[in-house]
This record gives C-alpha cells, structure tokens and sequence, in this order.
C-alpha cells in the first residue's frame, strides 16, 4: 500500500511537471542611452560693415588780409630825389604828392601814379622797400614824360624820344609787341619804361638801362641833353 501510495505520487509530481506551461520571461529591453543631442549655437551675424565716412574737408579761411598801411614813411624817401630832379628840370612843380604806403607783401617797389588835379605827380612806395637813386629817378622818368607831354602842344615826345635813341620801327609797335608778352619780357619792351629807364640813367650820370637797349647802348650825358631840350625853350 505504501509503494502504491508513492507511486501515485511521483506520477503526479512528473505529470505536473509535464503540463505545467513554461513561464515566460520578460525579455530585458536595452536600457536607452540617451542620445548626446550636439546643442548648436545659433551664428551671432557679423556686424555689418559701414562704409568709412570720408573726411569732411574744412575749407582753409582765406589769410585775414593785413591792414593797409597808414604812414608815408617809405614814399618820403622820394622827396630828396625829387627836389634834385626838380633843380635840373624846373617843370616838376614845387612838391610832389606822396600816397600812403604799399604792403610790404606787394609786387613792386615803387609807383608813379600820374599827375593829380594841380599837376602834382603822384608817388607811393612799398612800405619795406629802401630807396635808391635808381628807382626814384626812373618813377620820375614817369612823371617827367607827362609833364613833358603835356607842355608839348602838337607833337609826341614819344616818338622823339624813340628817334633820338635810333631804335627800330616805331614806339607803337614796340608796344603792341610787348602787349603780346607779360612779366619781365613784357616790361623790358616797353616803351615807357625805357623812357623811365633812360631818365634814371641820365640823372644818376651813369649805367645801364634794365629795358631794351635794341643794342644802342644810351649815352647818359647825350639822353640828359635830348630831356632838357624837350622842356627849355631854346636860346
């Protein structure tokens, strides 16, 4: 009884063994990595590029003009010539008239400005400019012209003058060439200043004029005969 009793009892234990269904197991999913998602920084656009402003330019002011002078103190210098030149040819009236100063920037040494109302020549120097005989006589030879001219009715003392001195052609042409000139080539070439310079030349008794000579070489004591005669009635 008690094999019988065991027998069915491991019969059980195998049948049971035999039906009971196998467990499923659950099958381990992967564990998830977490994926290492790159964070992109959005771009900071460039600055935009402006175009370099040009340089404003600033318009340099014109240099302030200095004020013209207000003394005679250079054209005074001219007074001791004139009386000498005045001694010699009687027509120059008693005094001239002396006009203020030039700047001391200006072109020039020295100007005869014409005759004024009562016949006086009218001078003016630069206000730096130290005189010399030679530049005071020949801005006499200026005025002597006119004053020459003026008492000479009914004749050019011009053209006497360019037919004592032998130069070619006629003072007219001479002058509507150096028209066609300027500066200094114009100057020498013409007229009046080898007039002016022909004065000088004779008052100083000497040298050489600084005009066109066309080579005639001047003679300082013949020229100052052909002056006088212009202005002194003959004898």
């Amino acid at each position: 009884m008690r094999f019988f009793a065991a027998a069915t009892l491991i019969a059980l234990v195998l049948s049971a063994c035999a039906q009971s269904p196998e467990i499923a197991r659950p099958t381990e999913s992967p564990i998830d990595t977490p994926l290492e998602v790159a964070t992109i920084t959005p771009e900071t656009p460039s600055p935009a590029l402006s175009p370099t402003p040009a340089p404003t330019e600033v318009a340099t002011p014109a240099p302030t003009a200095p004020p013209r002078p207000t003394t005679r103190k250079a054209g005074e210098q001219m007074y001791v010539y004139y009386f000498e030149a005045r001694r010699q040819f009687p027509i120059f009236p008693p005094t001239p008239q002396i006009d203020f100063d030039e700047p001391a920037d200006e072109n020039g040494d020295a100007w005869y400005r014409g005759l004024n109302a009562a016949g006086q020549p009218i001078f003016t120097v630069r206000e730096d400019y130290v005189m010399t005989p030679s530049t005071a006589f020949h801005e006499m030879g200026h005025a002597y012209q006119d004053l020459a001219q003026r008492k000479a009715t009914g004749s050019d003392v011009m053209t006497k003058f360019w037919t004592y001195r032998a130069f070619p052609g006629t003072w007219q042409d001479a002058l509507k060439e150096a028209n066609n000139k300027t500066g200094m080539a114009q100057w020498i070439t013409l007229p009046g200043e080898s007039w002016a310079e022909s004065f000088s030349v004779a008052m100083i008794g000497g040298g050489h004029e600084k005009t066109l000579d066309y080579g005639r070489t001047i003679n300082p004591v013949g020229v100052k005969a052909f002056f006088t005669s212009l202005t002194q009635a003959a004898p």
